[in-house]
């Protein structure tokens, strides 16, 4: 064998061994993700793609939703990474980490040996980014305050001027970015400090010239002859002090003292009364409106600003009346028309004390309730929850079918009355109901029970005009009824009777013994259906009817006590059939236990 054969040989081996050993490195270094590589801490060297990518997801979950931390000055922000449209993308950020095979040698010894800290690969929704710092800005950016004067009772309490700040939101936009996926550690956002125009000395100078000479005594208002006088700690809580410029600037809150105002000004001026409607004699008419002077409130203010540094003696100010027109004036109280008895209906009801006082008080709330066209009438708005404060007592009502004790028992009779004016006065009825059972001093079908917070009766004022509703009450003695009336006056728009279907579908009652401490006797009543009509008419014409079904349930025969020939067994120690006990009930005695 010649040399050449035998350097051929070799050359041949060797470039044998680097093909497979070049092709071994091929075979490991693969598709992997270079060794030493870290995204955010997280190690992903020696991964494939998707080996990368699935660990990247998992280990960035919580950190690419986590709001952004971020700071100016001493103040901590936060902006969330999708209302910034701020995302990272996995598949890039894995892409720029070096995945993916190649023969390239560099390529095979880096995926061997190197790897980098690689940054992730951020994607943004400009418009959403822009939105975001503008919102932030509004969080970011305060005034500078030039020093401010409030009081604490009559002190006056100094606030120094102090530095504001502005964000730069140009730049803000690119800091957000930067800040994202944040690591939970605030990142400075580009703002500006902006100083106040007055120094400390100003603030001090408001003190000394306004603020303390403010709280040293009352002030005097007049009018004419009349005045009134207004304490520092009734003003204190309406006034503030300010520097602008180096100028004290006082300011006084005149909504805050109107109440003030109003109770103290009395005595200074007259008050406007808007017209209404009343009952004058056998009807309705027109009060006229009375226009009032009263205080100008667009210059009381300044007129107090003006004598609070004055010193004693000084501390007074003529302020001028201004004319006040009613707000309801006498035409709009005659335009509304309310001149005819329109619906006008009567009840009775025996006497009992609770039903004097509850009719009654219900009677004199409805009493002079005037209604514009359009607007509802609410008899529990108008009366009020059935209390011992607002007038009423206890009664008896029907709770389940069954008479019992709670405040307010006979109000419905006031709602019946009412209900049955509005019904012939051919109100639209927006809200009624019928007792659970019937009451035989009620009409048929046509009544309307109440209950605070649930059950109300509400009628509609459609007629085109005004209404007024008017009571008329006389309570019952032990030896006469008593009555409730209910008018309503206004401008008659419609003829209205009624009529009434057959009873049917009758209802028995049944018989219940009451042995509980609180049971309340009851007379037993038939349950029925009934249909009530009602026709609307025109000029003798019928234009519409409307109907109204009522079902009554039955009402129980109830008996207080235990069941005739039944067992009664007293407590231990049981004693023999007391004295009074009801005839055919039999008791027996049990000894101690």
């Amino acid at each position: 064998m010649g040399r050449k054969q035998l350097a051929g040989i070799i050359a041949a081996a060797g470039l044998g061994v680097f093909v497979v050993g070049y092709g071994a490195a091929f075979a490991f270094a693969g598709a992997k993700i270079p060794t030493d590589t870290t995204v955010l801490g997280i190690p992903i060297g020696g991964l494939s793609e998707d080996d990368a990518k699935a660990k990247l997801t998992a280990g960035l979950e919580d950190r690419v939703s986590a709001p952004i931390a971020l700071k100016a000055g001493d103040a901590k922000f936060q902006v969330l990474p999708a209302d910034a449209g701020l995302s990272v993308d996995v598949d890039k950020t894995v892409a720029a980490a070096g995945a993916g095979r190649s023969l390239a040698p560099g390529r095979i010894w880096h995926a061997l040996t190197g790897g980098d800290v690689v940054e992730p690969v951020v994607t943004k929704d400009d418009a959403k980014l822009k939105a975001a710092v503008d919102k932030l800005a509004g969080q970011v950016n305060r005034k500078a305050t030039e020093g401010t004067i409030t009081f604490k009772g009559t002190q006056p309490v100094k606030h120094d001027p102090a530095d504001g700040l502005q964000l730069d939101t140009a730049k803000a936009v690119d800091a957000v970015f930067a800040a994202y996926p944040s690591d939970g550690t605030p990142k400075e956002l580009p703002a500006g400090v902006t100083k106040p125009q007055a120094a400390t000395e100003a603030i001090d100078k408001a003190l000394k010239e306004f603020a303390e000479p403010a709280m040293s005594g009352p002030i005097r208002l007049t009018v004419g002859s009349k005045s009134v006088e207004l304490e520092p700690a009734e003003i204190a809580p309406a006034l503030a002090v300010s520097v602008q410029e180096g100028k004290v600037i006082p300011a006084l809150s005149t909504k805050a003292l109107e109440p003030l105002f109003v109770q103290r000004f009395k005595a200074l001026e007259t008050l406007p009364k808007d017209a209404t409607v009343q009952i004058v004699g056998a009807g309705p008419k027109v009060v006229p409106a009375v226009n009032g002077m009263v205080v100008d409130r667009a210059k009381v203010g300044a007129a107090i600003l003006a004598i609070l540094p004055k010193p004693t003696g000084e501390r007074r100010a003529a302020v001028p009346l201004t004319a006040t027109p009613a707000k309801f004036t006498t035409a709009q109280a005659t335009a509304l028309g309310i001149t005819q008895n329109i619906g006008d209906f009567k009840t009775e009801f025996p006497h009992a004390p609770y039903r004097n006082t509850n009719i009654g008080t219900a009677a004199a709330k409805i009493n002079g309730t005037l209604l514009k066209p359009n607007e509802e009438f609410s008899l529990n708005k108008v009366v009020g929850e059935r209390t011992k404060e607002n007038g009423f007592a206890e009664g008896y009502i029907i709770s389940g079918g069954k008479f019992e004790k709670d405040f307010g028992g006979g109000v419905s009779q006031s709602a019946t009355t009412t209900f049955n004016a509005a019904f012939f006065a051919g109100l639209k009825i927006v809200e009624h109901k019928a007792h659970s059972v019937y009451i035989s001093r009620y009409p048929v079908g046509r009544e309307a029970t109440v209950a605070w917070g649930s059950v109300d009766l509400k009628f509609l004022n459609d007629s085109g005009h005004g209404l007024l509703v008017q009571t008329i009450f006389k309570p019952s003695t032990p030896g006469s009824k008593g009555s409730i009336r209910v008018i309503i006056w206004g401008t008659k728009f419609v003829d209205i009777t009624a009529g009434q279907s057959e009873k049917t579908n009758f209802r028995q009652p049944g018989l219940v013994y009451n042995t509980a401490a609180k049971c309340e006797p009851q007379a037993p009543t038939p349950g029925f259906d009934i249909t009530i009509y009602r026709y609307f008419a025109k000029n003798g014409v019928r234009q519409k009817t409307e109907s109204f079904t009522t079902k009554y349930n039955a009402a129980a025969d109830i008996r207080c006590g235990p069941k005739p020939g039944t067992t009664v067994t007293p407590p231990p120690g049981g004693i023999t059939t007391p004295p009074g006990r009801k005839p055919g009930v039999t008791t027996t005695t049990r000894p101690p236990s």
